[in-house]
Protein backbone atom coordinates (compact mmCIF):
# COMPACT_ATOMS: atom_id res chain seq x y z
CA UNK A 1 0.00 0.00 0.00
CA UNK A 2 1.50 3.36 -1.03
CA UNK A 3 1.48 6.55 1.05
CA UNK A 4 -1.42 8.14 -0.83
CA UNK A 5 -3.64 5.10 -0.24
CA UNK A 6 -2.65 5.03 3.45
CA UNK A 7 -3.77 8.65 3.79
CA UNK A 8 -7.07 7.94 2.00
CA UNK A 9 -7.89 4.97 4.24
CA UNK A 10 -6.92 6.86 7.39
CA UNK A 11 -9.08 9.82 6.32
CA UNK A 12 -12.06 7.57 5.66
CA UNK A 13 -11.78 6.13 9.18
CA UNK A 14 -11.34 9.54 10.81
CA UNK A 15 -14.15 11.23 8.84
CA UNK A 16 -16.55 8.42 9.67
CA UNK A 17 -15.75 8.33 13.38
CA UNK A 18 -15.39 12.06 14.11
CA UNK A 19 -17.08 13.80 11.20
CA UNK A 20 -15.48 15.81 8.42
CA UNK A 21 -15.31 19.17 10.21
CA UNK A 22 -13.95 17.70 13.45
CA UNK A 23 -11.09 15.92 11.69
CA UNK A 24 -7.88 17.84 11.06
CA UNK A 25 -5.17 17.10 8.52
CA UNK A 26 -2.84 16.60 11.48
CA UNK A 27 -5.13 13.93 12.96
CA UNK A 28 -5.20 12.07 9.63
CA UNK A 29 -1.43 12.14 9.09
CA UNK A 30 -0.73 11.17 12.71
CA UNK A 31 -3.10 8.19 12.51
CA UNK A 32 -1.25 6.74 9.51
CA UNK A 33 2.27 7.76 10.53
CA UNK A 34 2.90 10.12 7.61
CA UNK A 35 4.42 13.61 7.84
CA UNK A 36 2.05 16.53 7.31
CA UNK A 37 4.31 17.85 4.54
CA UNK A 38 3.88 14.57 2.65
CA UNK A 39 0.11 15.05 2.78
CA UNK A 40 0.36 18.21 0.67
CA UNK A 41 2.41 16.40 -1.98
CA UNK A 42 -0.72 14.37 -2.77
CA UNK A 43 -3.63 16.66 -1.80
CA UNK A 44 -4.17 20.41 -2.02
CA UNK A 45 -6.58 20.48 0.93
CA UNK A 46 -8.76 18.38 3.21
CA UNK A 47 -11.66 18.82 0.80
CA UNK A 48 -9.47 17.58 -2.06
CA UNK A 49 -8.75 14.50 0.07
CA UNK A 50 -12.47 13.99 0.71
CA UNK A 51 -13.08 13.93 -3.05
CA UNK A 52 -10.32 11.32 -3.44
CA UNK A 53 -11.91 9.20 -0.68
CA UNK A 54 -15.14 9.04 -2.69
CA UNK A 55 -13.33 8.44 -5.98
CA UNK A 56 -11.24 5.63 -4.45
CA UNK A 57 -14.26 3.84 -3.02
CA UNK A 58 -16.41 4.35 -6.09
CA UNK A 59 -13.76 2.68 -8.26
CA UNK A 60 -13.35 -0.22 -5.83
CA UNK A 61 -17.11 -0.67 -5.60
CA UNK A 62 -17.43 -0.96 -9.39
CA UNK A 63 -14.53 -3.42 -9.51
CA UNK A 64 -16.10 -5.56 -6.78
CA UNK A 65 -19.42 -5.68 -8.64
CA UNK A 66 -17.71 -6.90 -11.83
CA UNK A 67 -16.07 -9.76 -9.94
CA UNK A 68 -19.26 -11.26 -8.46
CA UNK A 69 -19.89 -14.77 -9.80
CA UNK A 70 -23.01 -16.76 -8.87
CA UNK A 71 -24.14 -20.36 -9.23
CA UNK A 72 -26.25 -20.28 -12.41
CA UNK A 73 -28.17 -23.37 -11.29
CA UNK A 74 -29.92 -21.25 -8.62
CA UNK A 75 -33.40 -19.88 -9.38
CA UNK A 76 -33.64 -16.14 -10.16
CA UNK A 77 -35.10 -15.51 -6.69
CA UNK A 78 -32.29 -17.45 -4.95
CA UNK A 79 -29.73 -15.56 -7.04
CA UNK A 80 -31.31 -12.27 -5.88
CA UNK A 81 -31.05 -13.38 -2.24
CA UNK A 82 -27.41 -14.38 -2.79
CA UNK A 83 -26.58 -11.06 -4.47
CA UNK A 84 -28.12 -9.06 -1.62
CA UNK A 85 -26.31 -11.21 0.96
CA UNK A 86 -22.97 -10.69 -0.82
CA UNK A 87 -23.54 -6.95 -1.01
CA UNK A 88 -24.49 -6.79 2.68
CA UNK A 89 -21.27 -8.60 3.55
CA UNK A 90 -19.22 -6.23 1.42
CA UNK A 91 -20.98 -3.16 2.78
CA UNK A 92 -20.53 -4.30 6.36
CA UNK A 93 -16.81 -4.88 5.80
CA UNK A 94 -16.61 -1.45 4.19
CA UNK A 95 -19.16 0.17 6.51
CA UNK A 96 -16.84 3.08 7.31
CA UNK A 97 -17.32 4.38 3.77
CA UNK A 98 -20.98 3.34 3.59
CA UNK A 99 -21.82 5.29 6.74
CA UNK A 100 -19.72 8.21 5.48
CA UNK A 101 -22.01 8.46 2.45
CA UNK A 102 -25.24 8.26 4.40
CA UNK A 103 -24.81 10.17 7.62
CA UNK A 104 -21.43 11.81 8.14
CA UNK A 105 -20.74 14.18 5.26
CA UNK A 106 -23.08 17.21 4.97
CA UNK A 107 -23.42 17.05 1.18
CA UNK A 108 -25.02 20.47 0.85
CA UNK A 109 -21.77 21.99 2.13
CA UNK A 110 -19.55 20.05 -0.29
CA UNK A 111 -20.82 20.49 -3.83
CA UNK A 112 -17.51 19.29 -5.22
CA UNK A 113 -18.21 15.73 -4.03
CA UNK A 114 -21.82 15.66 -5.18
CA UNK A 115 -21.02 14.37 -8.70
CA UNK A 116 -19.12 11.40 -7.27
CA UNK A 117 -21.84 10.70 -4.73
CA UNK A 118 -24.47 10.81 -7.46
CA UNK A 119 -22.48 8.42 -9.65
CA UNK A 120 -22.00 6.03 -6.72
CA UNK A 121 -25.71 6.09 -5.92
CA UNK A 122 -26.62 5.75 -9.60
CA UNK A 123 -24.43 2.66 -9.98
CA UNK A 124 -25.90 1.02 -6.87
CA UNK A 125 -29.48 1.85 -7.84
CA UNK A 126 -28.97 0.53 -11.34
CA UNK A 127 -27.62 -2.81 -10.04
CA UNK A 128 -30.62 -3.21 -7.76
CA UNK A 129 -33.01 -2.24 -10.55
CA UNK A 130 -31.53 -4.93 -12.81
CA UNK A 131 -31.60 -7.53 -10.02
CA UNK A 132 -35.32 -6.94 -9.37
CA UNK A 133 -36.17 -6.94 -13.09
CA UNK A 134 -34.42 -10.31 -13.53
CA UNK A 135 -36.76 -11.85 -10.94
CA UNK A 136 -40.07 -10.03 -11.36
CA UNK A 137 -39.89 -8.75 -14.95
CA UNK A 138 -42.32 -6.31 -16.51
CA UNK A 139 -44.85 -6.79 -13.71
CA UNK A 140 -42.95 -4.26 -11.57
CA UNK A 141 -42.09 -1.65 -14.21
CA UNK A 142 -44.50 0.99 -12.88
CA UNK A 143 -43.19 0.64 -9.32
CA UNK A 144 -39.62 -0.41 -10.09
CA UNK A 145 -37.86 2.59 -8.58
CA UNK A 146 -40.03 2.44 -5.45
CA UNK A 147 -38.95 -1.18 -4.94
CA UNK A 148 -35.31 -0.16 -5.41
CA UNK A 149 -35.82 2.58 -2.82
CA UNK A 150 -37.31 0.17 -0.27
CA UNK A 151 -34.60 -2.44 -0.86
CA UNK A 152 -31.80 0.11 -0.45
CA UNK A 153 -33.49 1.59 2.62
CA UNK A 154 -33.61 -1.85 4.24
CA UNK A 155 -29.94 -2.48 3.42
CA UNK A 156 -28.91 0.92 4.76
CA UNK A 157 -30.70 0.38 8.07
CA UNK A 158 -29.29 -3.13 8.38
CA UNK A 159 -25.71 -1.87 8.05
CA UNK A 160 -26.33 1.05 10.38
CA UNK A 161 -27.92 -1.07 13.11
CA UNK A 162 -25.32 -3.82 12.86
CA UNK A 163 -22.62 -1.20 13.32
CA UNK A 164 -24.38 0.41 16.30
CA UNK A 165 -25.43 -2.74 18.14
CA UNK A 166 -22.42 -4.91 17.19
CA UNK A 167 -24.92 -7.78 16.83
CA UNK A 168 -24.47 -9.13 13.31
CA UNK A 169 -27.40 -11.02 11.79
CA UNK A 170 -26.42 -13.61 9.19
CA UNK A 171 -26.48 -11.78 5.90
CA UNK A 172 -28.28 -14.55 4.00
CA UNK A 173 -31.07 -14.63 6.59
CA UNK A 174 -31.37 -10.85 6.39
CA UNK A 175 -31.38 -10.95 2.57
CA UNK A 176 -34.06 -13.65 2.49
CA UNK A 177 -36.32 -11.61 4.78
CA UNK A 178 -35.75 -8.47 2.71
CA UNK A 179 -36.81 -10.30 -0.44
CA UNK A 180 -39.93 -11.65 1.28
CA UNK A 181 -40.92 -8.07 2.20
CA UNK A 182 -40.21 -6.89 -1.34
CA UNK A 183 -42.55 -9.61 -2.64
CA UNK A 184 -45.37 -8.26 -0.46
CA UNK A 185 -44.90 -4.90 -2.20
CA UNK A 186 -44.68 -6.57 -5.62
CA UNK A 187 -47.95 -8.45 -5.05
CA UNK A 188 -49.92 -5.56 -3.54
CA UNK A 189 -48.84 -2.46 -5.49
CA UNK A 190 -51.64 -2.51 -8.04
CA UNK A 191 -53.80 0.59 -7.80
CA UNK A 192 -51.14 2.68 -6.07
CA UNK A 193 -49.33 5.54 -7.78
CA UNK A 194 -45.53 5.23 -7.69
CA UNK A 195 -43.51 7.61 -5.52
CA UNK A 196 -40.48 7.61 -7.84
CA UNK A 197 -41.38 7.84 -11.53
CA UNK A 198 -39.12 7.16 -14.49
CA UNK A 199 -39.05 10.89 -15.21
CA UNK A 200 -37.79 11.69 -11.70
CA UNK A 201 -35.06 9.07 -11.97
CA UNK A 202 -33.90 9.82 -15.53
CA UNK A 203 -30.73 11.62 -14.38
CA UNK A 204 -29.66 8.60 -12.32
CA UNK A 205 -30.46 6.23 -15.18
CA UNK A 206 -28.28 8.28 -17.54
CA UNK A 207 -25.40 8.35 -15.04
CA UNK A 208 -25.57 4.59 -14.59
CA UNK A 209 -25.51 3.97 -18.34
CA UNK A 210 -22.78 6.56 -19.07
CA UNK A 211 -20.64 6.83 -15.89
CA UNK A 212 -17.66 8.15 -17.83
CA UNK A 213 -19.52 11.32 -18.87
CA UNK A 214 -18.67 14.26 -16.62
CA UNK A 215 -21.40 16.14 -14.79
CA UNK A 216 -21.63 19.92 -15.06
CA UNK A 217 -19.92 20.29 -11.67
CA UNK A 218 -17.02 18.07 -12.80
CA UNK A 219 -16.61 20.00 -16.07
CA UNK A 220 -16.49 23.29 -14.18
CA UNK A 221 -13.92 21.98 -11.69
CA UNK A 222 -11.74 20.69 -14.51
CA UNK A 223 -11.96 24.03 -16.32
CA UNK A 224 -11.03 25.99 -13.20
CA UNK A 225 -8.01 23.75 -12.72
CA UNK A 226 -6.94 24.37 -16.33
CA UNK A 227 -7.14 28.13 -15.74
CA UNK A 228 -4.94 27.75 -12.64
CA UNK A 229 -2.44 25.73 -14.65
CA UNK A 230 -2.36 28.41 -17.38
CA UNK A 231 -1.74 31.13 -14.79
CA UNK A 232 1.10 29.15 -13.21
CA UNK A 233 2.73 28.61 -16.62
CA UNK A 234 2.42 32.27 -17.62
CA UNK A 235 5.32 34.68 -17.15
CA UNK A 236 3.46 36.83 -14.62
CA UNK A 237 5.13 38.63 -11.79
CA UNK A 238 4.95 36.50 -8.64
CA UNK A 239 2.62 38.90 -6.78
CA UNK A 240 0.22 39.12 -9.74
CA UNK A 241 0.29 35.33 -10.20
CA UNK A 242 -0.59 34.87 -6.53
CA UNK A 243 -3.42 37.40 -6.83
CA UNK A 244 -4.83 35.69 -9.96
CA UNK A 245 -4.75 32.25 -8.31
CA UNK A 246 -6.54 33.68 -5.29
CA UNK A 247 -9.19 35.11 -7.64
CA UNK A 248 -9.73 31.66 -9.20
CA UNK A 249 -10.02 30.13 -5.72
CA UNK A 250 -12.66 32.73 -4.83
CA UNK A 251 -14.61 31.88 -8.00
CA UNK A 252 -14.38 28.17 -7.19
CA UNK A 253 -15.57 28.77 -3.64
CA UNK A 254 -18.46 30.95 -4.82
CA UNK A 255 -19.70 28.31 -7.26
CA UNK A 256 -19.87 25.87 -4.35
CA UNK A 257 -22.24 28.08 -2.35
CA UNK A 258 -25.95 27.35 -2.18
CA UNK A 259 -26.65 30.66 -3.97
CA UNK A 260 -23.55 31.78 -5.90
CA UNK A 261 -23.19 35.56 -6.20
CA UNK A 262 -23.04 35.99 -9.96
CA UNK A 263 -21.99 39.64 -9.84
CA UNK A 264 -19.00 38.74 -7.67
CA UNK A 265 -18.00 35.92 -10.05
CA UNK A 266 -18.29 38.26 -13.06
CA UNK A 267 -16.18 40.89 -11.31
CA UNK A 268 -13.48 38.34 -10.50
CA UNK A 269 -13.47 37.08 -14.11
CA UNK A 270 -13.10 40.67 -15.37
CA UNK A 271 -10.21 41.20 -12.94
CA UNK A 272 -8.43 38.06 -14.24
CA UNK A 273 -9.02 39.16 -17.87
CA UNK A 274 -7.35 42.48 -17.22
CA UNK A 275 -4.20 40.82 -15.88
CA UNK A 276 -3.82 37.73 -18.10
CA UNK A 277 -4.23 36.57 -21.70
CA UNK A 278 -6.85 33.97 -20.75
CA UNK A 279 -9.86 35.59 -22.42
CA UNK A 280 -10.93 32.45 -24.36
CA UNK A 281 -10.78 30.23 -21.26
CA UNK A 282 -12.70 32.81 -19.23
CA UNK A 283 -15.46 32.95 -21.86
CA UNK A 284 -16.09 29.27 -21.17
CA UNK A 285 -16.12 30.00 -17.45
CA UNK A 286 -18.71 32.73 -17.96
CA UNK A 287 -21.04 30.13 -19.47
CA UNK A 288 -21.19 28.36 -16.13
CA UNK A 289 -22.54 31.51 -14.45
CA UNK A 290 -25.88 31.16 -16.25
CA UNK A 291 -26.10 27.56 -15.06
CA UNK A 292 -25.49 28.48 -11.41
CA UNK A 293 -28.47 28.65 -9.04
CA UNK A 294 -29.95 32.09 -8.53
Amino acid sequence: MNKKERIILAAMQQFSEKGYFSTSVQAITSSCGIAKGTFYKFFRSKEDLLIEVFRYNHQHMLLRAKNVHLDESLSPKEQLIKKIALELEALYKNRVFFLLIHKVVPVQDHKTIMPLMKKTKAAMMNWHKEWLMEVYGKNIQDHLWDLVLFLQGAMKEYIGLMDETKHVVKTENAARKMVSRIEVLVNHSEGFDPILTKDIMKEYEKMALEPEIMTGEEERQEHLQKIKNHIQRSSLQSDIEKEMLQAVDLIENEFQQQHPRKLLIKALITHIKENTNLEDSLLTLERYISEAKK
